[in-house]
């Protein structure tokens, strides 16, 4: 598959099926990883710690909405660049690569940006959040310029559907991170700890991502003319919306809870936040998989709808799977996982992940649409996580109203995009039979 992208050719269907199949399954093992470093942190910290540690970690995934942005954006513009096979396809390729020098150098720049604004505010997130230390606040904002770095690189090889390099990277985070943290942990560094790991394993990834270095070709000297740079930006602002919504809907429940609940709760809610969320990180892969392949279709004037129904069933499969499992005995899967200091809130953890899964298949939707360069699911996504953080901020009487507001908001987000869909493709299909007929 590599050779074939190298010449410009894109990959037969059933490389195309390898390598998402092998990112399926890294992505199952990174999530086993990254459960495990937060289930090591929350047997050993217990949940008054754990809640301080979770949140550095749910800090720097607020920075995720630019991060996965950039890795939207590279993926995109690089798959189109790489659709075209043929004359002028090396040429294309060149260009391609100055893209992403380009958006490299925008990331380190946005980061570094990010970085000292983080910095400055960490006595007030420190004051609003309760920590003892504002350190590991500012110390953890310098790893944002890190975290975009490599979103640029990771971009570029799903742009390429170079799933096997893509999947190396976020396994060297993982193993990194999690072997870390244990070091750290044993020496009795606690959240200082976590931060540390947290660096390291970034830093691990962008080494993976970005190495080795290729040999330029033809056209890698090209800039990046100013009307490309326009349509970057404009699906940027797009992309950025829709993430800004999914960082709202996937971290606002964490941060709300930690402000307004006390130690002991904020805790093992953090927990529930973790067991929940399976759902969506077991069927993110789906997405990886499905964006550069759209990208491709659609640039190439391809058919690809069906895509959109398979990935829907297989997110569908795996959620209903793990809301049963969630179901049946959560007081075991919480014992297992966390212990029995956790187990408060184990009759809501079917619930939780029942918000998840819906919230995981109108993000397929999403994701499938902005692919193919319509920009409007965005805006769900951001009503949904606006949604879900005012309604939160108002109504956080238990625990269970925290979750129960999240089924609802998060079964009317699916629902609203799901109609979406269904209007624009009967338009397709009616354009598209007037076409041919």
């Amino acid at each position: 598959m590599l050779k074939a992208l190298g010449r410009g050719k894109l990959p037969a269907p059933g490389e195309l099926l390898r390598g998402g199949g092998l990112l399926f399954v890294s992505s199952t093992l990174v999530n086993v990883g990254n459960y495990a470093f937060n289930i090591v942190l929350g047997r050993w910290l217990g949940p008054a710690a754990f809640a301080d540690a979770s949140l550095m970690v749910t800090l720097l995934l607020l920075f995720s909405f630019v991060a996965a942005a950039l890795i939207m954006v590279t993926s995109k513009f690089v798959a189109t660049h790489y659709a075209t096979d043929g004359a002028g396809s090396a040429m294309l390729r060149g260009q391609g690569a100055a893209l992403k020098r380009w958006l490299s150098r925008l990331a380190w720049m946005t980061g570094l940006g990010f970085a000292v604004v983080f910095a400055g505010l960490s006595p007030l997130l420190r004051d609003f959040f309760h920590l003892a230390s504002a350190l590991p606040l500012a110390v953890l904002g310098f790893g944002v310029p890190v975290y975009l770095a490599v979103s640029v690189d990771r971009g570029a090889l799903q742009g390429r559907t170079r799933f096997g390099r893509l999947a190396a990277s976020y396994q060297a985070e993982m193993w990194s991170r999690l072997i870390v943290a244990v070091a750290l942990l044993a020496l009795g560094l606690e959240v200082n700890g976590v931060v540390a790991a947290l660096l390291v394993s970034l830093a691990a990834a962008l080494v993976i991502a970005r190495a080795p270095a290729e040999r330029p070709g033809v056209g890698e000297t090209a800039t990046v003319p100013a009307e490309e740079r326009r349509a970057v930006g404009r699906f940027a602002l797009a992309a950025g919306g829709a993430l800004v919504g999914q960082i709202l809907i996937n971290n606002s429940d964490v941060l709300m809870v930690k402000h307004f609940f006390a130690a002991e709760d904020a805790g093992q809610y953090a927990a529930l936040a973790l067991i929940g969320r399976i759902v969506f990180f077991a069927t993110w892969s789906v997405v990886t998989t499905l964006f550069p392949i759209v990208a491709q279709r659609h640039a190439r004037g391809e058919r690809h709808h069906h895509l959109l129904v398979n990935s829907l069933g297989l997110v569908g499969a795996v959620s209903a799977a793990i809301v049963v499992a969630a179901y049946a005995a959560p007081e075991f899967i919480v014992r297992l996982l966390f212990g029995a200091a956790y187990l408060p809130v184990a009759p809501l953890v079917w619930l939780y992940a029942l918000a998840t899964a819906f919230y995981a298949l109108a993000n397929v939707i999403i994701n499938y649409r902005l692919s193919a360069g319509n920009k409007l699911g965005s805006v769900f996504a951001i009503c949904g996580g606006v949604s879900q953080v005012a309604a939160l901020w108002l109504f956080h009487a238990t625990l269970r109203d925290v979750v129960l507001i999240q089924v609802v908001l998060m079964a009317g987000l699916f629902g609203a995009v799901l109609v979406w869909d269904l209007m624009l493709y009967r338009r397709e299909r009616a354009a598209f039979s007037s076409q041919h007929a």
